[in-house]
């Protein structure tokens, strides 16, 4: 699961880094605020991805999924980017359980 899990993360980093030029270009917020959100989503993926062998992790991870989909707000795209890294988040917790339940199993 952490693997999975870690390379959805990954990938809303690099996201989350190139929300930062469209942003600037396409809306009227401040710029500080923008790079606010940004960061705010990169460091909640890099907590979620340490913390995902403990249970809170999964939920970190989470909120970070709404994070990036209520960057929305500020380019209409990222409700469309939101919703498939939300996708992405979940297939990658059903999977990544179910290939540690078979791992467990084969070692005993």
């Amino acid at each position: 699961m952490r693997t999975l899990g870690s390379s959805v993360l990954a990938f809303e980093i690099i996201v989350s880094f190139l929300f930062i030029p469209v942003a600037l270009q396409e809306s009227s917020i401040n710029n500080s605020t923008i790079i606010a959100i940004s960061l705010t989503q990169i460091f909640l993926a890099i907590f979620a991805m340490g913390t995902l062998s403990k249970k809170y992790g999964i939920y970190v991870g989470y909120l970070t999924q709404f994070v990036l989909i209520g960057a929305g707000f500020v380019v209409s795209w990222m409700f469309v980017l939101g919703l498939v890294f939300l996708g992405l988040w979940i297939a990658a917790l059903r999977i990544g359980r179910r290939t540690d339940e078979l791992k467990a199993s084969n070692k005993t």
